[in-house]
């Protein structure tokens, strides 16, 4: 295993200036103040003094020797005095004011990354507090549409039983006549049957909206005919009841990869909306197609369609339809949130809708055909 060292900073003992032509060929640094060095070498301050010295010792000597004509050895020993002198206290000094040069700027330096990760520091508490205030107005909003939903959707369900329950009870049921009775009943039932469906749709929803559906361990070889034909089949009784016809174009034998259950659940979601919202004696289109390795199934009714402002937020939780809303009061707002998560879990899956507002809607839900 080879062994990496470290790399010397400035400043560091040992570090050496390779920028430095004097250092680069000697391989260490001749004074200890080049440790802190970072300059080339005619960049140097003590170059710099030589040069001021020989300038000046040939200046001297070129000065007495014009005016005195001759240069004793007094004189040369005095400049040359002088200039070591002058050296001496340059060294000294020169080697502080690096120090103190490189001590200044790695103190700027730390500065401006400890300003540079407070900001970074602060920049990310802020998003974080952003992100939190966000889902926490979202859990607010959600909470709110659920109470709107629980304060109507269980509470009158609830209260048309224990209504009816109480005839029983104090025995007003029985002075009925039997067939007024029945309708009593079977008002109940209908009544704990929508419940049962409510209380069905708020699990889901708060379990598909915790985790994402993960289905890959629940594929199964689906025929997908069969199972849309078996929906069609059990919608027919609501259908004929509301006097609405219903046309089914299914291509036999399209098989998929799918989970039998939950698509089943999505697929009977779409029909059962499209018979609701389709007036009495008008037409609900079933057609399942298969186009190369695509099975794409298509359900139009002839009912209410969507406003167009209102049709990005289809998909959302707790969201319907304003005119939805006035033609039926009872429902959740849960159903095509339901729908579009399973038809997503399924791999190559999507679903999308066209619609014109009292012209109707269609949804298209394409699947990966085997």
């Amino acid at each position: 295993m080879k062994n990496h060292k470290k790399k010397l900073e400035a400043g560091e003992a040992g570090y050496l200036n390779k920028n430095c032509w004097l250092v680069k060929n000697l391989n260490y640094s001749p004074y200890k103040r080049c440790q802190y060095c970072k300059f080339r070498f005619r960049n140097c301050l003590f170059l710099h003094y030589q040069a001021i010295s020989l300038i000046l010792i040939f200046f001297f000597l070129g000065l007495f020797l014009l005016i005195e004509g001759r240069v004793s050895s007094l004189i040369i020993i005095t400049i040359f005095t002088l200039v070591i002198v002058y050296g001496y206290f340059f060294n000294k000094s020169t080697g502080k004011i690096i120090e103190a040069n490189f001590a200044q700027t790695k103190a700027k330096e730390a500065l401006e990354e400890l300003t540079e990760n407070l900001e970074e520091k602060v920049k990310e508490q802020t998003e974080d507090i952003v992100e939190n205030n966000k889902k926490l107005e979202r859990l607010l909003k959600v909470k709110s549409e659920f109470l709107d939903i629980a304060s109507h959707q269980l509470r009158t369900p609830v209260s048309v039983i224990c209504g009816i329950l109480d005839m029983f009870k104090s025995g007003t049921m029985d002075k009925l006549p039997k067939e007024k009775q029945m309708s009593f009943i079977g008002n109940a039932f209908s009544k704990g049957q929508k419940l049962n469906a409510v209380i069905n749709d708020i699990l889901d929803a708060s379990d598909l909206d915790e985790k994402e559906l993960d289905l890959k361990n629940s594929l199964e070889d689906l025929d997908l005919s069969a199972s849309v034909s078996n929906i069609v089949s059990y919608n027919q009784p609501e259908a004929e009841q509301k006097k609405i016809k219903i046309i089914a174009d299914i291509t036999p034998g399209i098989m998929i990869k799918g989970d039998k259950k939950y698509l089943e659940q999505a697929i009977g979601n779409l029909v059962d909306n499209a018979v609701k919202y389709t007036p009495e004696n008008k037409e609900v289109s079933i057609k399942l197609s298969r186009i190369d390795k695509v099975a794409q199934l298509e359900i139009k009714d002839s009912g209410i369609g969507i406003p167009g402002k209102e049709q990005k937020i289809l998909f959302r939780k707790f969201s319907r339809a304003s005119n939805a809303k006035e033609l039926h009061t009872d429902g959740s707002g849960l159903g095509l949130f339901i729908v579009k998560k399973v038809i997503n879990a399924h791999p190559g899956a999507k679903i999308w809708f066209e619609s014109k507002e009292g012209r109707g809607t269609t949804f298209f839900v394409q699947l990966s055909a085997i």
